[in-house]
C-alpha cells in the first residue's frame, strides 16, 4: 500500500490494515518521492533545497500513519523509494507478489479535484495484481 501523508491515503492505510488482518498477511507499506534537486532562492536570503523539503513529507507521511500501525498488530515493512509513487508501487508489488494493492484515490498531488489522482491511475494501468482503491 502507499502512503504520503493525505487523509485520503490515510483512509487507504486503515482498509489495507483491515485486508491484512483478513488474509493474514504482513502490510509493506512504501512511500515513494520523486527528487528534482534544486535550490530555490526565496526572498531575504532564505535558501530551500527541494531535497529537504521531500525528506521532510517523507517524516511527516511516517508520522502520520504511526497511530494507525501502533494498534494494527501485524507485521509491517516499510519501504521507502525514489520516484514516482505509482511507478514504485507497481514495481515493488510485483517484487515482492503481491495479492493486493492498496491505494487512496487522490493525495498530495497538486491536481486534488480530480476524480483519481495520477498515482491511483498509474497503479490500475501498471499493476499486476487485484488493486483496492480507497476514496
Amino acid at each position: 500500500m502507499g502512503i504520503d501523508g493525505s487523509d485520503p491515503s490515510l483512509r487507504a492505510l486503515a482498509k489495507a490494515i483491515d485486508e491484512a488482518r483478513l488474509r493474514g498477511a504482513d502490510l509493506h507499506i512504501l512511500h515513494a518521492i520523486e527528487l528534482s534537486p534544486a535550490l530555490l532562492h526565496l526572498p531575504d536570503d532564505v535558501t530551500v533545497d527541494t531535497r529537504d523539503m521531500a525528506h521532510q513529507q517523507r517524516t511527516v507521511a511516517w508520522e502520520s500513519a504511526q497511530p494507525l500501525l501502533e494498534d494494527a498488530g501485524l507485521e509491517v515493512v516499510r519501504v521507502e523509494r525514489e520516484g514516482s509513487p505509482g511507478k514504485a508501487l507497481t514495481a515493488y508489488s510485483a517484487e515482492i507478489d503481491a495479492e493486493l494493492l492498496v491505494v487512496g484515490t487522490r493525495g498530495l498531488g497538486w491536481v486534488k479535484k480530480l476524480l483519481l489522482g495520477s498515482t491511483a491511475q498509474d497503479v490500475i494501468h501498471n499493476g499486476t495484481c487485484d488493486i483496492l482503491l480507497v476514496r
